[in-house]
């Protein structure tokens, strides 16, 4: 049945697009913020935390690549699970709204970030961090709102600047970096394994994203063959990136330093060229302000696919007539955002709260980022066991890409990333205020799911 040209989105987007726009929203704030406070907990050994997080994100983007190239939807992560337990529509909803939320969250992380780094930059009054991030929300908004691809386009654009900062502190840590340090020496506040996975666990935001590029399905060219192929480079892209600015950094600063840093990447490279300052501060500007219109725009998109098949109003499925994008569900993405932002900015001065953990305490920016990574690996369990059961259920459905390691039908990947994210939420996704944020966020999807 042919598309309807003013209903349905434009297909623009192949291989190079989509796959930077993955390594956008992968490389975005989380490397240039929270790389300092995993030093925290895993001191000198950043590296095997960013391995462990690795791991299960690679892990977990197979089976993304896989169900993508079945189920070419925007409504991805949704479309997913329903079509795995096609009798408990509900389990879809919460899977879908939970990625839905940690896009939303992570585009009002990004815009803090941004906020930050630019009132530092200027030597502004901090007071006007929530006004610069909101302001920096609506234009993003408007360019998503503008079209996909003049999106895609300025995505590209800022993922070479952010990837080329990330590839600069390599080359300065490596070449140039003072310190000699250890890098099996964790936290003597932990047990060394704990250590690691409260690191991983701070770390992880960095690696949200690659869940978020299927939503992008119904404007690519050839979907089914090109998702899986994005995915899976992106993920090494950013993974080998990762790994070596771990090592690098911590030749460049001490870990203590580097964990009290509000501007980690540009604090470490002045310490081998003082000029790097003002670049890397520029740089992380523009990774802030890629990461926020990313996810902006795959948040909108799943929201999109989700009232499409009639799980949320029928409304947010509304396309521009003229610029053939998603205009209602876009402004509410941006809506929500900017009321993230002034929740997760005033929350803690209404409330006097403080966290501390085995004697560091912890700060807003680790909360806000395993708060957007909770809800996304909360998801990844049902993704993986999905995986698993429409091997059994639907054997005969196409894929255009298969996850290798199976013992005749069964997957092996996706059990293993299944059990390590289980592990890894119950041991070091212990903090209340995640959980409650969490539970909030799933009652507000329960009633508009209900509301529909």
């Amino acid at each position: 049945m042919p598309e309807n040209k003013e209903s349905s989105l434009k297909r623009a987007l192949g291989l190079g697009y989509t796959t930077f726009f993955g390594i956008g929203l992968i490389l975005g704030a989380g490397i240039y913020v929270l790389v300092g406070r995993a030093a925290a907990f895993a001191r000198d050994a950043i590296w095997l935390s960013v391995l462990f997080a690795t791991l299960i994100a690679i892990m977990t983007g197979l089976s993304y690549a896989e169900l993508s190239s079945m189920y070419p939807f925007a409504s991805s992560t949704h479309r997913y699970v329903k079509e795995a337990f096609p009798k408990h529509e509900i389990l879809g909803f919460i899977a879908g709204w939970l990625i839905v939320f940690e896009g939303i969250s992570g585009a009002a992380t990004a815009g803090i970030g941004f906020s930050r780094y630019f009132v530092a930059l200027l030597n502004w009054d901090p007071s006007l961090i929530p006004w610069i991030t909101v302001i920096l929300i609506i234009l993003l908004s408007v360019l998503n709102w503008y079209g996909i691809e003049e999106s895609a386009l300025l995505t590209l654009i800022f993922t070479f600047v952010e990837a080329g900062g990330l590839v600069f502190i390599v080359l300065l840590g490596f070449i140039f970096g003072p310190r000699n340090p250890s890098y099996l020496n964790i936290s003597t506040g932990f047990d060394p394994l704990l250590g690691v996975m409260l690191g991983a666990a701070i770390f992880y935001f960095a690696f949200t994203g690659f869940e978020l590029q299927p939503t992008l399905s119904e404007e690519t060219k050839d979907p089914e063959r090109t998702m899986p192929k994005a995915i899976i480079l992106a993920l090494l892209a950013c993974s080998t990136l990762y790994i070596l600015v771990s090592l690098a950094i911590v030749r460049l600063l001490p870990w203590d330093a580097l964990a009290e840093s509000h501007a980690p990447l540009a604090d470490a490279a002045q310490v081998a060229l003082s000029e790097s300052y003002y670049l890397l501060m520029a740089i992380a500007l523009f990774s802030t302000t890629n990461t926020v219109l990313g996810f902006l725009v795959s948040s909108s998109r799943l929201m999109y696919g989700l009232a499409d098949e009639h799980i949320l109003h029928r409304g947010l499925a509304k396309v521009d007539s003229i610029r053939r994008t998603p205009y209602i569900s876009v402004i509410l993405a941006g809506l929500i955002s900017i009321m993230i932002v002034f929740i997760t900015l005033y929350f803690p001065m209404i409330t006097g709260w403080k966290l501390v953990i085995g004697g560091i305490e912890y700060k807003l920016i680790d909360l806000v980022g395993k708060t957007a990574s909770l809800a996304a690996l909360l998801a990844f369990i049902i993704v993986n066991i999905s995986v698993i059961v429409l091997r059994y259920t639907k054997p005969g459905t196409k894929r255009a890409f298969k996850i290798p390691l199976s013992i005749g039908k069964f997957p092996i990947l996706p059990l293993i990333a299944s059990i390590l994210t289980g592990l890894f939420v119950i041991t070091s996704f212990l903090d209340w205020i995640i959980w409650v944020t969490t539970s909030i966020v799933i009652a507000i999807g329960f009633i508009l799911y209900l509301a529909k």
